[in-house]
Protein backbone atom coordinates (compact mmCIF):
# COMPACT_ATOMS: atom_id res chain seq x y z
CA UNK A 1 0.00 0.00 0.00
CA UNK A 2 1.21 3.50 -0.86
CA UNK A 3 0.28 5.73 2.11
CA UNK A 4 -1.47 8.98 1.24
CA UNK A 5 -3.08 10.02 4.52
CA UNK A 6 -2.57 9.49 8.24
CA UNK A 7 -5.38 9.54 10.81
CA UNK A 8 -3.45 10.11 14.01
CA UNK A 9 -6.32 9.23 16.37
CA UNK A 10 -9.25 6.84 15.87
CA UNK A 11 -11.05 3.99 17.64
CA UNK A 12 -11.92 1.32 15.10
CA UNK A 13 -12.11 -1.23 17.91
CA UNK A 14 -15.18 0.46 19.45
CA UNK A 15 -18.55 -1.29 19.18
CA UNK A 16 -19.73 1.36 16.71
CA UNK A 17 -17.80 -0.59 14.05
CA UNK A 18 -18.88 -4.10 15.04
CA UNK A 19 -21.23 -4.44 12.07
CA UNK A 20 -18.80 -3.42 9.32
CA UNK A 21 -15.31 -3.14 10.79
CA UNK A 22 -13.69 -5.28 8.11
CA UNK A 23 -15.25 -3.20 5.34
CA UNK A 24 -14.10 0.08 6.92
CA UNK A 25 -10.57 -1.26 7.38
CA UNK A 26 -10.49 -2.48 3.77
CA UNK A 27 -11.62 0.94 2.53
CA UNK A 28 -8.79 2.60 4.42
CA UNK A 29 -6.35 0.18 2.81
CA UNK A 30 -7.73 0.88 -0.65
CA UNK A 31 -7.56 4.66 -0.22
CA UNK A 32 -4.08 4.72 1.34
CA UNK A 33 -5.14 5.79 4.84
CA UNK A 34 -2.86 4.79 7.72
CA UNK A 35 -4.80 4.69 11.00
CA UNK A 36 -3.60 4.95 14.59
CA UNK A 37 -6.19 3.28 16.84
CA UNK A 38 -6.03 4.45 20.42
CA UNK A 39 -6.68 2.45 23.56
CA UNK A 40 -8.50 3.91 26.56
CA UNK A 41 -8.09 0.97 28.97
CA UNK A 42 -6.18 -2.28 29.24
CA UNK A 43 -8.95 -4.13 27.40
CA UNK A 44 -9.22 -1.65 24.53
CA UNK A 45 -5.43 -1.36 24.35
CA UNK A 46 -5.24 -5.10 23.75
CA UNK A 47 -7.91 -4.70 21.07
CA UNK A 48 -6.03 -2.00 19.14
CA UNK A 49 -2.80 -3.99 19.25
CA UNK A 50 -4.65 -7.01 17.86
CA UNK A 51 -6.04 -4.89 15.02
CA UNK A 52 -2.58 -3.54 14.27
CA UNK A 53 -1.13 -7.05 14.19
CA UNK A 54 -3.78 -8.13 11.68
CA UNK A 55 -3.51 -5.18 9.28
CA UNK A 56 -0.36 -3.57 7.92
CA UNK A 57 -1.91 -0.08 7.62
CA UNK A 58 -3.17 0.02 11.22
CA UNK A 59 -1.12 1.09 14.23
CA UNK A 60 -1.86 1.26 17.95
CA UNK A 61 -1.54 3.49 21.00
CA UNK A 62 -1.92 1.94 24.46
CA UNK A 63 -2.93 3.49 27.76
CA UNK A 64 -5.73 4.52 30.13
CA UNK A 65 -8.01 7.51 29.56
CA UNK A 66 -7.54 10.12 32.32
CA UNK A 67 -11.20 9.94 33.37
CA UNK A 68 -10.63 6.25 34.21
CA UNK A 69 -7.96 7.03 36.81
CA UNK A 70 -9.81 4.86 39.36
CA UNK A 71 -9.70 1.70 37.23
CA UNK A 72 -6.05 0.91 37.75
CA UNK A 73 -2.92 0.81 35.59
CA UNK A 74 -1.26 -2.58 35.26
CA UNK A 75 2.33 -1.52 34.62
CA UNK A 76 3.52 -5.01 33.68
CA UNK A 77 0.74 -5.58 31.15
CA UNK A 78 1.06 -2.13 29.62
CA UNK A 79 4.84 -2.47 29.35
CA UNK A 80 4.35 -5.70 27.40
CA UNK A 81 1.88 -4.01 25.04
CA UNK A 82 3.94 -0.84 24.70
CA UNK A 83 6.97 -2.77 23.47
CA UNK A 84 5.03 -4.12 20.47
CA UNK A 85 6.51 -2.89 17.19
CA UNK A 86 3.10 -1.68 15.95
CA UNK A 87 2.56 0.49 19.03
CA UNK A 88 3.55 4.03 18.07
CA UNK A 89 2.54 6.00 21.19
CA UNK A 90 1.46 5.79 24.83
CA UNK A 91 -2.01 7.06 25.77
CA UNK A 92 -4.43 8.50 25.41
CA UNK A 93 -3.27 10.11 28.59
CA UNK A 94 -3.24 13.52 30.20
CA UNK A 95 -5.81 15.50 32.15
CA UNK A 96 -9.57 15.85 31.69
CA UNK A 97 -11.21 18.38 34.00
CA UNK A 98 -14.51 18.67 32.13
CA UNK A 99 -16.67 16.68 34.54
CA UNK A 100 -14.30 16.50 37.48
CA UNK A 101 -15.77 16.26 40.96
CA UNK A 102 -13.11 17.94 43.09
CA UNK A 103 -9.38 18.62 43.30
CA UNK A 104 -8.67 15.13 44.63
CA UNK A 105 -9.58 13.77 41.19
CA UNK A 106 -7.04 16.13 39.63
CA UNK A 107 -4.38 14.68 41.91
CA UNK A 108 -5.27 11.13 40.88
CA UNK A 109 -5.31 12.02 37.18
CA UNK A 110 -1.85 13.55 37.54
CA UNK A 111 -0.57 10.37 39.19
CA UNK A 112 -1.92 8.31 36.30
CA UNK A 113 -0.36 10.73 33.80
CA UNK A 114 3.03 10.31 35.47
CA UNK A 115 2.73 6.54 35.07
CA UNK A 116 2.21 6.99 31.34
CA UNK A 117 5.23 9.28 31.18
CA UNK A 118 7.34 6.67 32.96
CA UNK A 119 6.19 4.03 30.49
CA UNK A 120 6.90 6.28 27.51
CA UNK A 121 10.43 6.88 28.79
CA UNK A 122 10.97 3.17 29.43
CA UNK A 123 10.05 2.13 25.88
CA UNK A 124 11.26 5.25 24.08
CA UNK A 125 7.90 6.17 22.57
CA UNK A 126 5.90 9.42 22.58
CA UNK A 127 2.74 10.33 24.44
CA UNK A 128 -0.71 10.71 22.87
CA UNK A 129 -2.19 13.53 24.92
CA UNK A 130 -5.85 13.92 25.86
CA UNK A 131 -6.51 17.35 27.38
CA UNK A 132 -9.91 18.81 28.22
CA UNK A 133 -10.60 21.90 30.27
CA UNK A 134 -13.51 22.52 32.58
CA UNK A 135 -15.93 25.28 31.57
CA UNK A 136 -15.09 27.23 34.73
CA UNK A 137 -11.30 27.12 34.27
CA UNK A 138 -10.40 27.48 30.59
CA UNK A 139 -6.77 26.67 29.94
CA UNK A 140 -6.13 25.07 33.32
CA UNK A 141 -5.82 21.48 32.10
CA UNK A 142 -3.51 22.60 29.27
CA UNK A 143 -1.37 24.53 31.77
CA UNK A 144 -1.13 21.57 34.14
CA UNK A 145 -0.23 19.10 31.39
CA UNK A 146 2.53 21.37 30.10
CA UNK A 147 3.91 21.94 33.59
CA UNK A 148 4.18 18.19 34.13
CA UNK A 149 5.74 17.59 30.71
CA UNK A 150 8.29 20.35 31.20
CA UNK A 151 9.72 18.32 34.07
CA UNK A 152 10.42 15.55 31.53
CA UNK A 153 12.13 17.33 28.60
CA UNK A 154 13.24 14.04 27.02
CA UNK A 155 9.64 12.88 26.43
CA UNK A 156 8.06 13.81 23.13
CA UNK A 157 4.29 14.14 22.73
CA UNK A 158 1.36 14.82 20.43
CA UNK A 159 -1.79 16.69 21.53
CA UNK A 160 -4.89 15.11 20.04
CA UNK A 161 -8.16 17.03 19.47
CA UNK A 162 -6.48 20.34 20.26
CA UNK A 163 -9.00 22.85 21.62
CA UNK A 164 -6.86 25.62 23.08
CA UNK A 165 -6.30 29.14 21.80
CA UNK A 166 -3.18 30.42 20.03
CA UNK A 167 -1.41 31.45 23.26
CA UNK A 168 -1.68 27.86 24.49
CA UNK A 169 -0.83 26.39 21.10
CA UNK A 170 2.36 28.43 20.85
CA UNK A 171 3.63 27.17 24.20
CA UNK A 172 2.94 23.59 23.15
CA UNK A 173 4.65 24.06 19.81
CA UNK A 174 7.66 25.67 21.52
CA UNK A 175 7.88 22.53 23.67
CA UNK A 176 7.95 20.44 20.48
CA UNK A 177 4.42 19.08 20.85
CA UNK A 178 2.52 18.54 17.60
CA UNK A 179 -1.21 19.31 17.40
CA UNK A 180 -4.08 17.65 15.56
CA UNK A 181 -7.62 18.73 14.75
CA UNK A 182 -10.84 16.82 14.10
CA UNK A 183 -13.94 17.19 11.97
CA UNK A 184 -15.08 19.97 14.31
CA UNK A 185 -13.06 22.43 12.21
CA UNK A 186 -15.38 21.82 9.23
CA UNK A 187 -18.33 23.41 11.03
CA UNK A 188 -16.77 25.60 13.76
CA UNK A 189 -14.52 28.60 13.24
CA UNK A 190 -12.96 29.16 16.69
CA UNK A 191 -9.81 27.22 15.80
CA UNK A 192 -9.00 29.04 12.55
CA UNK A 193 -6.38 31.35 14.11
CA UNK A 194 -4.49 28.45 15.62
CA UNK A 195 -4.69 26.43 12.40
CA UNK A 196 -3.34 29.33 10.33
CA UNK A 197 -0.41 29.89 12.69
CA UNK A 198 0.77 26.34 13.43
CA UNK A 199 3.93 25.54 11.44
CA UNK A 200 3.16 22.89 8.86
CA UNK A 201 5.59 20.42 10.40
CA UNK A 202 3.77 20.66 13.76
CA UNK A 203 0.30 19.96 12.36
CA UNK A 204 -1.60 16.66 11.98
CA UNK A 205 -5.17 15.56 11.20
CA UNK A 206 -7.48 13.10 12.93
CA UNK A 207 -11.05 11.86 12.95
CA UNK A 208 -11.40 10.57 16.53
CA UNK A 209 -13.73 8.06 14.84
CA UNK A 210 -16.48 7.18 15.63
CA UNK A 211 -16.92 10.71 17.03
CA UNK A 212 -17.33 14.22 15.54
CA UNK A 213 -17.80 13.38 11.87
CA UNK A 214 -16.88 16.29 9.58
CA UNK A 215 -19.15 17.96 7.07
CA UNK A 216 -20.82 16.61 4.97
CA UNK A 217 -21.17 13.61 7.33
CA UNK A 218 -21.99 15.58 10.48
CA UNK A 219 -24.36 13.71 12.78
CA UNK A 220 -23.31 10.32 11.43
CA UNK A 221 -20.63 7.90 12.59
CA UNK A 222 -17.18 9.20 11.77
CA UNK A 223 -14.69 6.99 9.93
CA UNK A 224 -10.93 7.22 9.33
CA UNK A 225 -11.57 7.83 5.62
CA UNK A 226 -13.03 11.19 6.62
CA UNK A 227 -9.56 12.38 7.57
CA UNK A 228 -9.49 13.57 3.95
CA UNK A 229 -12.25 16.09 4.73
CA UNK A 230 -10.40 17.26 7.85
CA UNK A 231 -7.18 17.63 5.92
CA UNK A 232 -8.96 19.45 3.11
CA UNK A 233 -10.38 21.98 5.56
CA UNK A 234 -6.99 22.47 7.21
CA UNK A 235 -5.48 23.19 3.80
CA UNK A 236 -8.32 25.59 2.91
CA UNK A 237 -7.93 27.58 6.13
CA UNK A 238 -4.16 27.76 5.66
CA UNK A 239 -4.27 28.47 1.92
CA UNK A 240 -2.13 25.43 1.13
CA UNK A 241 -2.20 22.46 -1.18
CA UNK A 242 -4.03 19.47 0.37
CA UNK A 243 -1.50 17.16 -1.29
CA UNK A 244 1.48 18.97 0.21
CA UNK A 245 -0.16 19.07 3.62
CA UNK A 246 -0.98 15.35 3.46
CA UNK A 247 2.66 14.59 2.65
CA UNK A 248 3.86 16.84 5.47
CA UNK A 249 1.56 15.08 7.96
CA UNK A 250 2.95 11.68 6.97
CA UNK A 251 6.46 13.00 7.42
CA UNK A 252 5.60 14.52 10.82
CA UNK A 253 4.01 11.26 11.97
CA UNK A 254 7.24 9.43 11.16
CA UNK A 255 9.30 12.08 12.91
CA UNK A 256 7.27 12.46 16.09
CA UNK A 257 5.58 9.10 16.61
CA UNK A 258 7.15 5.65 16.53
CA UNK A 259 5.82 5.15 13.02
CA UNK A 260 8.05 3.09 10.71
CA UNK A 261 10.25 5.09 8.37
CA UNK A 262 9.51 5.57 4.70
CA UNK A 263 12.51 3.95 2.97
CA UNK A 264 11.86 5.63 -0.37
CA UNK A 265 12.16 9.06 1.31
CA UNK A 266 15.05 8.15 3.58
CA UNK A 267 13.08 9.25 6.62
CA UNK A 268 13.97 8.35 10.21
CA UNK A 269 11.28 6.95 12.52
CA UNK A 270 10.25 8.41 15.85
CA UNK A 271 12.41 11.52 15.78
CA UNK A 272 11.57 14.21 18.39
CA UNK A 273 9.93 17.36 16.98
CA UNK A 274 11.88 19.69 19.25
CA UNK A 275 13.38 22.06 16.73
CA UNK A 276 11.17 25.00 17.67
CA UNK A 277 12.11 24.72 21.33
CA UNK A 278 15.81 24.29 20.63
CA UNK A 279 15.78 20.95 22.43
CA UNK A 280 17.83 17.91 21.46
Amino acid sequence: MQPKYFDVHAHLNFKDFDADRDEVIASCMQEGVLVNNVGTSLTTSREVVALAEAHEHLYATVGVHPTDWNKGFDEYEFRSLAEHTKVIAIGECGLDYYRIGDDSEKVEQKKLFEKHIALARAVGKPLMLHIRDSLSEPGRAYDDVLEILNAHPDVRAHAHFFAGDWSIAKRYIDRGITLSFTGVITFARQYDEVIRNVPMEMLMAETDAPYVAPEPYRGKRSEPLYVREVLGKLAEIRGESPEELAESILHSARRVLALPASPERGEPAGRPAYRQAGLQ
